[in-house]
């Protein structure tokens, strides 16, 4: 079993996509048994590249302290994405017993249509005054609950998005100068209601990786990474997985997948009969 365990953890910690694409086309049940088992550091990479819809099947089997483990510790955007596949039923039964500020996030993404912008923004932007020193913004960043920060919004007197400014830059500046000095101008911004397949190729991608979002009264409400938008397309064009063993092998061609396939299959396997709950980091 350690063999099998060690090369299968592996092998989802290296290649979290192709892990993803193997439990898609697993049981539920015994997907989500390795999914509950598996440490958060590497659980969490493959469940982001998970359809939702499998990964909402696979996280209905686990229990609700094992899902709220989950939910507090995923990205915003991946969450929303499972709790749409959800039962109303269990999707307000989990976001009732989440912080206020993470179910207020989860419910502002769950108002808006799933191909929208506005359902795949990162609503916990960092936003900072103009007049707020390098030093002092820094010190911000490091208390800020985000994993990975690119920039930072400025905002004016009046709470108006007046630019943005890199990370790199608060680090090579002066400690003492304040951010408008080096703030840059918003140029390019997204409607939370503007449909996500007209964006992949907006100008906007050719001179940032983020950015901002306004809805409809042109109050700033969040960020959008390119890189979010490309797996909020994927999901859409990528076929639902099958939901039994049977077809788990169905399409692999080369015996490199077959063999890694057949590796975390015998894994999941054994996992229901060994499990002693979750290991944590």
């Amino acid at each position: 079993m350690n063999n099998i365990r060690d090369l299968s953890y592996s092998f989802m910690e290296t290649h979290p996509e192709d892990a993803a694409d193997v439990l898609e086309q697993v049981a539920p049940d015994s997907a989500a048994a390795l999914i509950q088992a598996v440490p958060l550091n590497i659980s969490l990479p493959v469940l982001r590249q998970m359809l939702p819809f499998t990964g909402a099947y696979c996280l209905e089997q686990l229990n609700d302290s094992e899902v709220l483990v989950l939910f507090r510790e995923i990205d915003t955007q991946t969450g929303v994405s499972f709790l749409r596949h959800f039962n109303s039923e269990r999707r307000d039964k989990l976001l009732a017993q989440l912080t206020p500020e993470l179910t207020a996030a989860y419910k502002k993404l769950l108002n808006y249509p799933e191909e929208t912008v506005g359902a795949w923004m990162n609503p916990n932007l960092l936003t900072l005054r103009a007049e707020m020193t390098c030093n002092d913004a820094l010190e911000q960043i490091r208390r800020f609950s985000e994993p990975s920060i690119t920039y930072i919004f400025v905002i004016g007197r009046e709470q108006q998005l007046i630019g943005y400014v890199e990370i790199v830059d608060l680090i090579r500046s002066d400690p003492a100068a304040p951010l408008k000095k080096l703030k840059r101008p918003i140029v390019y911004r997204l409607q939370a209601q503007a449909k996500l397949a007209a964006l992949q190729e907006y100008i906007g991608w050719k001179e940032v990786t983020v950015l901002p979002v306004f809805d409809y009264s042109d109050q700033l409400i969040g960020e959008l990474s390119y890189s979010v938008l490309l797996r909020a397309l994927l999901t859409e064009t990528r076929m639902p997985a099958l939901n039994s063993t049977e077809g788990m092998l169905v399409g692999v061609a080369s015996a490199y997948w077959l063999g890694v396939s057949t590796l975390i299959q015998s894994l999941v396997g054994m996992i229901p009969n060994e499990r002693q709950g979750r290991k944590e980091l």
